[in-house]
C-alpha cells in the first residue's frame, strides 16, 4: 500500500513544484490518505480543479485485480492556469466505522464534498502486492 502512494505522492509533488498546492498539503493528504486505505475504508479519492470543473480519481482495489504497475507521471500541471484550485475528496465505503469520521473531523476534514461528474480518460494504474489504484483524468483539462 505505501508503495502505491509513493506513485500517488510524485503526483503531488508535481502539483508543488507547479505552485499549485504547498508542500504542507501534500505531506498531509498522503498521510491522510494512507490512514485511511490502512482502516479499509477508502474506494476512491479525487483531487479537484477549479472546484469540480475538472480533475484526477484514483479508485482503490485490494483484491489484486490491479496487476499492472505504470510510471507516476503523464501529467502536465505545469500548464494548468495559475491559480488554479486543487482540493481533496475522499470517498469512504457505506459501512466506514464513526471512529474514522472521529479522526478525520480531528485532523480537520469536512464532510460535505461531492464526486466530480465528468467523463473519465487516460487511465493508469499503480499496484504491489495484490494492491493497486487507478488514476483517471477527470472532464476537459485546458
Amino acid at each position: 500500500m505505501r508503495a502505491v502512494m509513493q506513485n500517488v505522492a510524485a503526483n503531488l509533488r508535481a502539483f508543488v513544484v507547479a505552485g499549485h498546492i504547498t508542500t504542507e498539503q501534500a505531506v498531509k493528504w498522503v498521510t491522510d490518505l494512507t490512514y485511511l486505505q490502512v482502516q479499509g475504508v477508502l474506494e476512491c479519492f479525487e483531487l479537484q480543479l477549479n472546484g469540480r470543473s475538472y480533475g484526477l480519481r484514483y479508485t482503490v482495489r485490494s483484491d489484486g485485480s490491479i496487476q499492472q504497475n505504470t510510471a507516476s507521471g503523464g501529467l502536465d500541471v505545469y500548464g494548468l492556469p495559475a491559480r488554479t484550485t486543487v482540493q481533496l475528496y475522499a470517498h469512504l465505503r457505506d459501512d466506514t466505522p464513526q471512529r474514522v469520521y472521529d479522526e478525520l473531523a480531528r485532523r480537520g476534514w469536512g464532510t460535505n464534498g461531492k464526486r466530480i461528474d465528468a467523463p473519465e480518460s487516460e487511465h493508469r494504474s499503480f499496484s504491489s502486492e495484490g494492491y493497486g489504484l487507478t488514476r483517471a483524468k477527470l472532464g476537459t483539462w485546458p
